[in-house]
């Protein structure tokens, strides 16, 4: 692990990021992820589907923003 690795710095996340940090750079994110989520196809675009969500788990696909460090969602638990 490289840069910051004190851990006794308090994570401060409180929401979708809350206990996240990139296990590498130690950064708290910003955390760049690949969902999954239903759309409306059109033929001139797109447009969001009744429920609009978008999902996601601990085996998505992150890369750090600070660093560029890539793993799953799971691996970057603090």
């Amino acid at each position: 692990m490289n840069g910051n690795t004190d851990r006794s710095i308090v994570n401060p996340n409180v929401n979708c990021l809350q206990g996240k940090r990139c296990p590498e750079c130690g950064s708290f994110g910003p955390l760049e992820i690949t969902v999954s989520m239903r759309l409306l196809l059109y033929d001139n675009g797109t447009d969001n589907a009744e429920d609009g969500a978008t999902e996601y788990g601990e085996d998505t696909p992150v890369t750090c923003c600070a660093c560029q460090h890539e793993g799953t969602f799971g691996e970057f638990d603090d």
